[in-house]
């Protein structure tokens, strides 16, 4: 079966068939799912996604090409003062390290009952994620507006780390004492095998 059978049924009759993204923010205590329409957008998963209505942003949401690992940001404007102060104070504990999921949801089944038409075709489809790494903050002095930032990191920027270990002897005994697994790993550098030998 393939992918989105039902968006490609509506769109093949001539139905209307539009385009958002969802954002799950899989904080620790309450993670948040958010898209940038107007109410509570109901996906055919059970989920259910609150609307900012403009008030958010997205950048820099981009495909990992050449090795790249592109960050992006995600912005709430017209927050208000406690607000900032718990996004400022509870970061580390709630939001740092977290994942990111950006979503693509296709809707448009013909409702009288919606005229913003935010009834949701096949399920949410998973399109980029991250990693949050660090808040900004700003105030527009002239308007008052308040604003926080949350730049996240690439889930590809973590490809070349070591997952807290390394393949080397003195990892290993750390590890597991008198485990000989890695022992002669330091002198494989280089080594020509012949193979197969007659």
């Amino acid at each position: 079966m393939g992918y989105f059978p039902e968006t490609i049924r509506a769109e093949l009759a001539g139905e209307k068939v539009e385009c958002a993204d969802l954002v799950l923010f899989d904080f620790t205590t309450t993670p948040m799912r958010l898209w940038g329409g107007n109410g509570i957008l109901k996906t055919n998963d059970g989920a259910q996604w609150q609307g900012l209505g403009g008030w958010g942003s997205a950048s820099g949401i981009e495909q990992a090409i050449n090795g790249e690992a592109p960050n992006a940001n995600f912005t709430l404007s017209g927050i208000d003062a406690e607000i900032m102060g718990l996004a400022r104070d509870e970061f580390e504990a709630e939001v740092r390290g977290r994942r990111v999921i950006v979503y693509e949801q296709f809707f448009g089944v013909e409702d009288p009952d919606d005229p913003d038409n935010q009834r949701c075709l096949d399920a949410p489809y998973a399109i980029w994620g991250a990693r949050c790494i660090s808040p900004s903050f700003a105030i527009d002095h002239e308007s008052g507006e308040r604003s926080v930032t949350i730049q996240c990191e690439s889930l590809f920027s973590l490809r070349s780390r070591p997952r807290h270990a390394m393949y080397t002897d003195r990892d290993q005994q750390k590890r597991f004492d008198g485990d000989r697994g890695f022992e002669f790993v330091g002198t494989l550098v280089n080594k020509v095998l012949t193979w197969p030998d007659y």
